[in-house]
């Protein structure tokens, strides 16, 4: 009689497991493992024949999530029914016209598309400010332009007039740094290109035996070119253009100049 009961009672148990395998939350007949019904529209017997766009339910056979539909096709499947915005993902970085986009592991976080993100212009003092050389040893020094970049890729362009001041005929390169002054620092970014920390923009300075200040003529010299960065600091990084230094002098630059330029485009 002993063995009979204990028989009994895991057919009892083996028929229980078979008879919940399905979990029905306000609906007596799931279409899942678990389906959620808020509305209490499921059909009482028999197959669901059209869309019941406000239930939840788990695949018996696929383990897909259904949102919408009782008949996901794909991990989550989500169906309002309407063409209204079926879904919200707010973690932060969320904002007007931002994509949604991974990384190599698939984390995603919402960024702002190159093709929406306008052009930045650099800073300009509004008076004339020259910066003239201290010493060849000296560490770069500030040009007094600076530009401020979200996280993403970003052509920077350069532009740049020398007034040669000697008759010294030398090569001048600038810098984008994080730091204003002493060693030139990339905290906040890095350049693209091959030579990485190293990058700069260059250009010959022509010596010139003849100088007068504010005379358009007596410009002789530019500097220009185009890097590609990627900034990584968030939420503005601000990058500040330096100037090699020369021996006293070599050279003066106004950032005041008309013919100066310092801009950044996005990019992919």
């Amino acid at each position: 009689m002993k063995i009979l009961n204990i028989c009994l009672w895991l057919l009892f148990i083996g028929f229980s497991f078979n008879s919940f395998a399905q979990t029905g939350i306000n609906t007596k007949n799931p279409w899942g493992t678990l389906h959620v019904d808020p509305a209490k529209n499921t059909p009482a017997t028999g197959t669901v024949t059209t869309q019941q766009t406000d239930d939840f339910i788990v695949d018996d056979n696929t383990g897909n999530v259904g949102i919408g539909t009782v008949s996901p096709i794909t991990k989550l499947h989500i169906n309002n029914g309407t063409p209204n915005p079926s879904i919200t993902i707010t973690d932060g970085t969320q904002g007007v016209d931002k994509i949604l986009t991974s990384d190599a592991n698939g984390v995603a976080t919402w960024v702002m598309p190159p093709l929406i993100t306008s052009a930045v212009l650099g800073t300009f003092p509004s008076i004339s400010l020259p910066v003239t050389p201290t010493g060849a040893t000296d560490p770069p020094i500030f040009s007094t332009l600076r530009i401020a970049l979200k996280p993403g890729k970003w052509i920077v362009n350069v532009g740049l007039v020398f007034d040669t001041l000697g008759s010294v005929t030398f090569l001048q390169n600038a810098y984008l740094s994080t730091s204003l002054t002493g060693a030139v620092t990339q905290t906040n970014f890095s350049h693209s290109g091959p030579g990485g920390s190293n990058t700069s923009y260059v250009g010959v300075i022509t010596g010139s035996v003849t100088y007068t200040p504010n005379t358009a003529s007596d410009r002789k010299s530019y500097i220009t070119g185009s890097s590609i960065i990627q900034v990584t600091g968030s939420p503005i990084s601000v990058i500040n253009l330096r100037l090699q230094n020369q021996p006293a002098g070599y050279y003066r630059f106004d950032p005041y100049a008309p013919e100066n330029y310092f801009y950044a485009i996005p990019i992919n």
